[in-house]
C-alpha cells in the first residue's frame, strides 16, 4: 500500500487574509503574491468560493487574468512588449465600448440629449455671426454630426447652410472644397470663399483637409441653442 499523500496545513490567519483580499477584488495570482507563497488556485476557491464580487470586481479580475494570460505570451503572439501594451489598450477600449453601449443607444434616441451634444459643440466650437452661428473643426466626423444634429432636431431650411473653408496657400481649394461638400451633403454653390492662409506651411497631420466652418443662418435657432447650454451649465453650477 503506498504512502498517504500528506496535506499541507495553513495558518487560519492566511486563510482570513485570502478571503479579505478576494473580497477587495484581487485575482488569485494577486492574493498568492500577497500572502508571499504558492497556494493552489483550487485551495484559494475553496476558501473564497462564497464572497460575492461587485460587477466592478468581477470586471477587474477578468481584465487582470487576460493581462496576466497575455503577459506569458510576451514576445510571441503580441510581439514584445510593446505590442502586448497595444493589444491591452485594444482590449480596455473595447470593454469601455461595450459598458458605454446601452448608454448609447438610449442617447441616440432621446432628442433633448442630441440637442444638448449640439449645443455643447457650438459651445465649444461656435462661431457667432449677427445673423447666423456655425461650426468649425478640422475633423470630417466632428463637422458631419453637427449638420446631422441640427437637420435632426430642427426644421431646417437647406438653402440657409453656407459652408467656408480655412485652408493654407498651396492647397487645392476647388477639390477640399468637393470633400466638404460631400461630407456636410451641402452644395459647392453654397460655399462661400475660403480663408487662405499665406505663408510657409506648418507640418500638418496626414489626411488634413484644412478645416470647415458650417454657418446657418437663423437667430431662432441660435438662440434655443444657446439657452438650451447656458441653462443646463447655470443650473449645474448653482447646485454646486
Amino acid at each position: 500500500m503506498g504512502a498517504k499523500r500528506r496535506q499541507r496545513k495553513y495558518d487560519p490567519a492566511t486563510k482570513t487574509r485570502a478571503r479579505e483580499l478576494r473580497k477587495a477584488g484581487y485575482t488569485y495570482q494577486e492574493i498568492n503574491e500577497a500572502l508571499g507563497g504558492d497556494i493552489p488556485k483550487s485551495t484559494l476557491s475553496n476558501w473564497v468560493s462564497d464572497v460575492l464580487l461587485t460587477p466592478e470586481q468581477r470586471q477587474r479580475i477578468v481584465e487582470k487574468e487576460r493581462e496576466g494570460a497575455a503577459r506569458g505570451r510576451r514576445g510571441g503572439l503580441w510581439g514584445g512588449g510593446a505590442g502586448w501594451n497595444r493589444e491591452m489598450k485594444r482590449r480596455r477600449l473595447e470593454d469601455a465600448r461595450q459598458q458605454a453601449e446601452p448608454v448609447v443607444d438610449r442617447l441616440v434616441e432621446n432628442k433633448d440629449a442630441l440637442i444638448l451634444m449640439a449645443s455643447a459643440l457650438y459651445m465649444g466650437e461656435g462661431a457667432k455671426a449677427e445673423d447666423a452661428f456655425g461650426f468649425g473643426n478640422s475633423d470630417p466626423r466632428l463637422v458631419r454630426a453637427w449638420v446631422t444634429l441640427l437637420r435632426r432636431n430642427f426644421d431646417i431650411d437647406e438653402s440657409k447652410f453656407r459652408c467656408q473653408l480655412a485652408i493654407s496657400e498651396g492647397m487645392d481649394e476647388e477639390t477640399l472644397k468637393e470633400y466638404w461638400s460631400k461630407v456636410t451633403s451641402i452644395p459647392v454653390s453654397q460655399f462661400m470663399k475660403s480663408s487662405i492662409k499665406r505663408g510657409p506651411v506648418k507640418r500638418t497631420r496626414p489626411g488634413y483637409q484644412g478645416v470647415c466652418l458650417v454657418h446657418y443662418y437663423s437667430i431662432a435657432v441660435r438662440r434655443y441653442i444657446d439657452a438650451v447650454g447656458e441653462g443646463v451649465l447655470s443650473r449645474l453650477l448653482d447646485d454646486n
